[in-house]
């Protein structure tokens, strides 16, 4: 679902669901004196004083960089925002004349196809003939884009500021003839947003007639086939309540309008940009700033607490009166930064702190029969970072984020392999088309690509080389984050630690931080990181877990999700051959090794396919199998992992020199294992996996 109206209807739809059921169990005689379920105590927030986070949703806007360095920040920044914050979508800035066009539908493509986000393109018609907004639109969804914010644009250059009755100069000469033009060329693949202006457009009249004209011209726009409003910024509330009255009695009834809120960043950028837009600031929001103006780091804690404030206020507003009262959104601009969106969200809990934070659960089983957050394993276990008490209903569609394009649409499984690497996963198969994700449904593969993995090929692995240069940083960070110079295989080890333990925020194996069911058994894994079994891929035994668990949920409500335990790390030879023979005494594990050569250990394992990794069972659906694992599929991933040596460690050091030996000596004997326990349900809540792993590390460990 790639139109943004789309995404909006249904989370009403399915909000003002949640409510009724609600409200009908509140009324309901009780049969039990042990109702509370996840699901209910979630939804029942709806009803109560408080305002629940999973009722309205967020966006963000960014500009374009002028820089090449500048673009490859942006670039990481907002895969780091979509992937730690899941706004509901992002929009993209155009500049004066199209001056940014290149760079705009760049970034834009860049965050639709890997950050997995809907984006909103901006698009002015100032100076554009129409067979160039044409071609912008046909460019927009060639790269899956189904979003534009329709806007007459900046003036032209010689011209400072826009007049009452100016007109773009271009083709289209205002933002409602881009409209129709949109419409006229595209129907309804598109769906286009226009903007508000709560204290008036800065071109527009103040009178009493020309609010009013302004109010016209709007309501023309959405007659004219717009679908939803983003407002200018504002630092009074009541201005926007104002606003949303006077869009409804001049007929705009039922689109979304989402409010526009800046976080202010310092005292003197608050000024230019309120004056230069034309907005005031209330006397009780200046006098906060005027006594710390010269602070900057004060400014902007004060400011984050000022939207912080404003947001609550307006929910709390829509609540009283509705969801649909005033809005259930709100439109950030981040002015490319991000440290202060992160913690309005966080303020209004709105994003899991544990995302950015990075904080864990010591939980190693989920049983079935109590899937709370527990930990029955005893004295002799390290226990992991705390978690939160409160139990978020997650978002998750799906563990691993689905793509936004739609090509992808119905793509419902994946190899576990590149969990940590899902750019690259998306580059090597972007030529597949959307009749074979729909066919991966059928778990069999009997002649489907999963039993091939040349036919058709992943893409070659050259492709991915140059977009991770920007991922993983220049060579400096890379010696940064990987050592300048290391000099034995325990200063290896240390790195793969680090990054465990988050103080190393990425490895080339995985382009993202520690996944939260991952926190779950971080010390554990940091031991055998340090033991030399280099971790680059886990999850742990899930046994019935709730579909909304904030670590292992996924689905939507109402579902149970399992998953089996699943190891994949680097090991020297002689670990690898030790782990075949202690494997043999589990008959429930299976265990696959690979060498840069290509030759091949294996345990515990008969001829066969696909197996399930993870699972969910949810009413009225089939059992949906999201993660598998596939040995075929293994191999191509391992060329890959091997690669990486190569390609991100190995080239940071001079030829001959003892670090370039040593990576080169590890890349060339190590194995890469994948170990899978089949029994996800053991009696003594135990994950005998990972107990196995850290008895092969101590033994290595005394010798």
């Amino acid at each position: 679902m790639a139109r943004i109206i789309d995404k909006i209807r249904a989370r009403r739809k399915e909000h003002n669901k949640s409510r009724v059921d609600v409200a009908s169990a509140d009324t309901a005689p009780s049969t039990s004196t042990n109702s509370t379920s996840t699901e209910v105590a979630t939804a029942a927030t709806a009803t109560s004083g408080t305002i629940d986070s999973s009722s309205w949703y967020y966006s963000f806007e960014f500009f374009p960089p002028k820089t090449e360095p500048g673009l490859e920040n942006l670039l990481t920044r907002i895969d780091r925002m979509c992937r730690r914050l899941d706004p509901l979508f992002i929009s993209i800035t155009w500049g004066a004349n199209g001056s940014t066009l290149s760079r705009t539908l760049s970034i834009a493509g860049h965050a639709q196809r890997f950050a997995c986000v809907d984006v909103l393109l901006h698009l002015s018609c100032t100076g554009l003939t129409r067979e160039k907004i044409a071609s912008v639109l046909n460019m927009a969804k060639s790269s899956g884009i189904q979003n534009i914010l329709a806007l007459r644009g900046d003036p032209p250059r010689e011209k400072r500021s826009w007049t009452v009755g100016d007109v773009s100069g271009g083709e289209c000469d205002r933002a409602i003839d881009l409209v129709k033009l949109i419409r006229e060329l595209h129907g309804d693949y598109f769906c286009i947003g226009v903007a508000g202006h709560p204290q008036h457009h800065p071109s527009s009249s103040k009178s009493e007639e020309g609010i009013d004209e302004e109010m016209r011209h709007l309501k023309e726009k959405m007659d004219a086939g717009a679908d939803f409003i983003i407002t200018q910024f504002f630092y009074d509330v009541d201005v926007f309540v104002e606003y949303v009255a006077r869009c409804r009695k001049a007929g705009i009834t039922d689109a979304p309008i989402i409010p526009g809120i800046m976080p202010i960043q310092s005292y003197s950028s608050l000024m230019k940009m309120t004056s230069f837009c034309g907005v005031t600031v209330p006397s009780s929001v200046a006098e906060r700033l005027e006594k710390i103006q010269h602070d900057d780091e004060a400014v902007k804690k004060v400011g984050c607490e000022i939207a912080t404030e404003m947001c609550r206020t307006l929910l709390n507003k829509s609540h009283d009166g509705g969801v649909n009262a005033l809005t259930d959104g709100f439109h950030f601009y981040t002015l490319n930064l991000e440290r202060s969106i992160t913690r309005i969200l966080i303020d209004l809990d709105a994003a899991d702190a544990r995302n950015v934070s990075r904080s864990a659960s010591p939980t190693f089983l989920i049983p079935a029969v109590d899937p709370q957050i527990t930990d029955s394993s005893g004295p002799r276990r390290e226990r992991g970072a705390s978690i939160s008490e409160k139990v978020t209903t997650t978002r998750r569609l799906l563990p691993w984020k689905p793509s936004t394009m739609e090509n992808r649409s119905k793509e419902a499984v994946r190899p576990i392999n590149w969990s940590n690497r899902p750019h690259s996963y998306v580059m090597r198969t972007d030529d597949w088309d959307e009749h074979f994700f729909a066919n991966m449904l059928q778990l069999q593969f009997p002649n489907g690509r999963w039993g091939d993995s040349t036919s058709p090929a992943f893409g070659d692995l050259s492709e991915i080389s140059h977009f991770y240069s920007f991922t993983l940083g220049s060579d400096e960070d890379r010696r940064a984050m990987l050592g300048h110079c290391p000099l034995s295989e325990s200063d290896v080890y240390e790195v793969f630690a680090r990054y465990v333990e988050g103080t190393v925020p990425h490895i080339p194996w995985c382009e993202t931080p520690l996944q939260p069911e991952s926190f779950l058994i971080q010390p554990q894994l940091a031991k055998l990181n340090r033991y030399g079994l280099l971790t680059v891929n886990s999850q742990p035994p899930v046994d019935g877990a709730s579909s909304s668990h904030p670590a292992f949920g996924w689905g939507g409500k109402g579902g149970r999700v399992y998953q089996k335990a699943y190891f994949e790390c680097f090991v020297s030879p002689e670990r690898a051959n030790r782990l075949t023979q202690m494997v043999a005494n589990h008959p429930s594990i299976n265990m696959y090794a690979i060498n840069n050569l290509g030759q091949e250990l294996r345990a515990g394992v008969e001829e066969g396919g696909v197996t399930a990794l993870t699972w969910g069972v949810f009413p009225n659906r089939e059992i949906l199998q999201p993660t598998i694992f596939d040995p075929d599929i293994f191999a191509v991933w391992a060329e890959e992992a091997f690669s990486l040596w190569s390609s991100m460690w190995l080239t940071l050091y001079e030829y001959d020199s003892e670090s370039y030996e040593l990576i080169e000596r590890i890349r060339d004997t190590y194995y890469l294992v994948a170990l899978i326990d089949n029994d996800f349900s053991s009696g003594e809540n135990e994950f005998v996996l990972l107990d196995l792993l850290l008895k092969l590390g101590a033994e290595a460990q005394s010798h």
